[in-house]
């Protein structure tokens, strides 16, 4: 299975356009999107699925036909299930309005109720996969850490970060990593 994967930054080509040239099965949302860069998603019939970010602040998945997988589980027809799982660590930031996030408290106790899967999507990735432990801003959750290192998913998929090229991690235990920043095809 092949998978277009978008996140936090705009993409070099509309969206309908990158799943026609690369010939994928699915359109996958890890968070942090302007509505206007998924204008054509439209168009797109293929499964769609995702989560939000924490600067979302609005709800583009309704308007495009996005399955919210948020502390759900979605089984493709003859394929892999996905769960996901939306947000950030809680950090202090400016006003305005902003998208979800929660403390580590919190989404330690989410977690536990999340269901396995054997692709997890994320916005903001478990705690030592491609984070920095002294951001407060992209700090990885501890509660899916536990949650990928008990159910052990085929991938993970998130966005979010900043890591360093050399250093971005691949795999975390028996789980492979993919992070995505702008539009990445991701095989299964």
């Amino acid at each position: 299975m092949r998978l277009l994967a978008l996140a936090d930054r705009p993409f070099h080509a509309d969206v309908d356009v990158l799943a026609a040239q690369h010939d994928v099965d699915a359109i996958v949302c890890l968070g942090d999107l302007q509505p206007s860069w998924l204008e054509t998603l439209e168009r797109v019939r293929l499964p769609k699925l995702g989560v939000y970010g924490n600067h979302d602040d609005e709800p583009y998945m309704e308007w495009f036909g996005i399955d919210d997988l948020h502390m759900r589980r979605i089984e493709l027809d003859a394929g892999p299930s996905f769960a996901g799982f939306e947000g950030c660590v809680s950090y202090r930031r400016g006003g305005g309005k902003v998208g979800p996030s929660y403390s580590q408290r919190r989404a330690t106790r989410l977690a536990r109720r999340l269901p396995a899967a054997d692709v997890l999507l994320c916005h903001c990735p478990p705690r030592g996969v491609n984070d920095d432990e002294y951001d407060p801003a992209h700090v990885g959750f501890d509660g899916l850490r536990d949650w990928m290192l008990a159910h052990r998913p085929r991938l993970l998929l998130h966005g979010h970060t900043h890591p360093q090229p050399a250093r971005i991690v691949t795999r975390a235990g028996e789980t492979r990593v993919a992070y995505v920043n702008g539009a990445r095809v991701v095989e299964l």
